[in-house]
């Protein structure tokens, strides 16, 4: 579905044609705060989902990383955490990967992807078989290893676009999740029952089915036939 298709969708759950009382202002932010939802679905069945590359970082014997700085190395990519970061439109929400590779910012050159440490002191637990490690808290990243001369780069899931619902009539889809785009309004209209006070029966259970549907399609159906082909970690053992 559209951008235009979802607005009109969600203005005809909530029966409200009285732009008074609901603006388009007031369309775009219920629509906003539903797309975040719907995001977050899918990201925490299949983190991949939405991920995509975030920072470039060329390393100088770095073992902490503020992310909230402008670029976060020298060379490097700008912020992806704090006010100047989420103000532009780069905000990390989830961390997935981060690897290492020969040519900054090619991922066809990756020679190593770091293993994600469960608390700090992990960081220092000898394990001679396993890969570099790192720990994010808050909005810094803590390596194992004092690495200079490395090329990293961050993998994760930044804020939607900040501008996405700002044109009502747009024709353009807000990602290629289509199939699944009514649920979209059908959160949206949730968060305006709030304000509303009260949920229709029908639309509750409309998006309690849909939800499920959209759990069971991220997890199993985009590869038809496909066992469950999402990542699950179990002692640093992955699995497909």
């Amino acid at each position: 579905m559209t951008i235009q298709q979802i607005a009109r969708l969600f203005r005809q759950y909530v029966d409200e044609p009285n732009k008074t009382f609901l603006t388009d202002d007031d369309v775009r932010l219920y629509l906003q705060i539903a797309y975040d939802q719907f995001r977050e679905i899918a990201t925490q069945i299949d983190p991949k989902t939405f991920a995509e590359q975030l920072a470039d970082l060329p390393l100088q014997n770095n073992t902490t990383i503020d992310l909230t700085l402008s670029p976060i190395v020298a060379g490097g990519t700008n912020s992806i955490l704090g006010s100047a970061a989420f103000t532009a439109g780069r905000g990390m929400l989830h961390l997935t990967d981060v690897v290492k590779t020969s040519v900054l910012g090619d991922l066809s050159t990756i020679t190593e992807i770091m293993r994600a440490a469960g608390s700090y002191n992990d960081l220092y637990v000898p394990d001679l078989l396993a890969a570099s490690t790192y720990y994010f808290q808050k909005d810094k990243l803590f390596l194992s290893d004092e690495l200079g001369g490395v090329y990293l780069t961050i993998l994760g899931v930044k804020q939607q676009n900040p501008t996405l619902w700002s044109n009502l009539a747009s024709t353009a889809f807000p990602d290629d999740l289509v199939l699944y785009h009514d649920l979209i309004a059908l959160l949206a209209y949730r968060n305006y029952a709030v304000r509303d006070g009260a949920l229709a029966p029908a639309a509750e259970a409309q998006l309690a089915k849909r939800t499920a549907e959209f759990m069971e399609y991220i997890q199993f159906g985009r590869a038809i036939r496909a066992n469950n082909r999402v990542l699950v970690e179990d002692h640093d053992v992955y699995y497909y």
